[in-house]
C-alpha cells in the first residue's frame, strides 16, 4: 500500500505541477546528391517505389539509359536514413527511393528524396508514389500509377492510363489511349484524350473536355463540367452541379443534387432519376 500511495502521490505531483516536456526538434536540411544509372536498351518495363518527395519522369526518344538524379535530405545526426536503388530483372528496372523513419518532431520539412528521372520513351511505367508532386511526360508506352497524396499531372501519354489516386489534384491531358481514374479527394482536369474516359471520383470538381470516345463519370460531390465530348456521356452523380456542352449522347443515371445545364448533345438524351 505505502508503495501505491507513493506512485499515487508522484504521478498527482506532475499533473499539478503542470510539467510539459519538449523534445527537441529535428531539421532535414543535410543534403546530398546521387545520380544513377542503368543500361536500358534491353529493358521495357519501368517500377518505380517512391515514398516522401517530388517526382518528376520524363520520357525521351533519344535516350538508351535510365537516369536518376536523386536529391536527398536528412538529419545530419542520420545521413544514412533512406533508400535509394536502380536495379533490373529480366526486362523490366526497379527504382526504389524511400525514407526508412521520419517519425519524431521535424522543423521544416521531414526528410525526403527529390527525384528527377529520363527514361526512354518507349517503355511502360508503373509507379507507387507516397507524398509529394509527381509528374510524367511523354511515355509511349502503359503508365498505371498508384499515388497517395500531392498534385499529379501526367501528359503526353501514347497509350491507356490507369490512376488511383488519394489526395491532392489531378491532371491529365494529351493521351493517345484509355483513361481510367479512381480518385479520393482533390480536383480533376482531362483534356486532348483520345479514348474512352472512366472516372470515379469521390470529392472535388472535375472538368474534362476534347474526349475522342466515351467518357463515364462516377461523382460522389462537386461540380462536374463537361466539353467536347464525341462519344457518350454517362453520368451517376451524387451533388454538385451538372454542365454538359457538345457531346455524342447523354445519359444521366442520377442527377444527385445541384443545377443541371445541357446544351448541344447530339445522339439521344436520358435522364433516369
Amino acid at each position: 500500500m505505502k508503495l501505491a500511495s507513493s506512485l499515487l502521490f508522484i504521478a498527482t505531483t506532475t499533473l499539478l505541477s503542470g510539467c510539459i516536456v519538449v523534445a527537441n526538434p529535428s531539421h532535414a536540411n543535410h543534403h546530398s546528391q546521387q545520380e544513377l544509372i542503368i543500361d536500358a536498351a534491353t529493358l521495357t518495363k519501368f517500377d518505380v517505389e517512391a515514398g516522401a518527395g517530388s517526382l518528376v519522369i520524363s520520357g525521351s526518344d533519344n535516350a538508351t539509359d535510365i537516369t536518376v538524379v536523386a536529391d536527398i535530405y536528412t538529419d545530419k545526426r542520420n545521413t544514412g536514413n533512406y533508400q535509394l536503388e536502380l536495379t533490373d530483372s529480366g526486362k523490366t528496372a526497379f527504382l526504389v527511393s524511400k525514407i526508412k523513419s521520419s517519425s519524431g518532431f521535424w522543423q521544416g520539412d521531414s526528410p525526403h528524396i527529390d527525384l528527377k528521372v529520363t527514361v526512354p520513351s518507349h517503355m511502360m511505367l508503373m509507379l507507387e508514389d507516397g507524398s509529394g508532386a509527381a509528374s510524367v511526360s511523354n511515355i509511349h508506352g502503359a503508365v498505371d500509377v498508384k499515388d497517395g497524396s500531392g498534385e499529379l499531372t501526367i501528359k503526353g501519354i501514347k497509350s491507356d492510363v490507369t490512376i488511383n489516386d488519394g489526395s491532392g489534384g489531378l491532371y491529365v491531358s494529351q493521351v493517345i489511349g484509355n483513361v481510367t481514374i479512381v480518385d479520393g479527394s482533390g480536383e480533376i482536369e482531362l483534356s486532348e484524350i483520345d479514348g474512352n474516359v472512366d472516372i470515379d471520383d469521390g470529392s472535388g470538381s472535375i472538368y474534362a473536355k476534347e474526349i475522342s470516345g466515351s467518357a463515364m463519370f462516377e461523382d460522389g460531390s462537386g461540380d462536374l463540367t463537361v466539353r467536347k465530348v464525341d462519344g457518350v456521356i454517362t453520368i451517376d452523380d451524387g451533388s454538385g452541379d451538372i454542365d454538359v456542352e457538345q457531346a455524342g449522347g447523354l445519359k444521366i443515371l442520377d442527377s444527385g443534387s445541384g443545377g443541371l445545364r445541357v446544351k448541344k448533345v447530339k445522339g439521344g438524351f436520358e435522364i433516369d432519376s
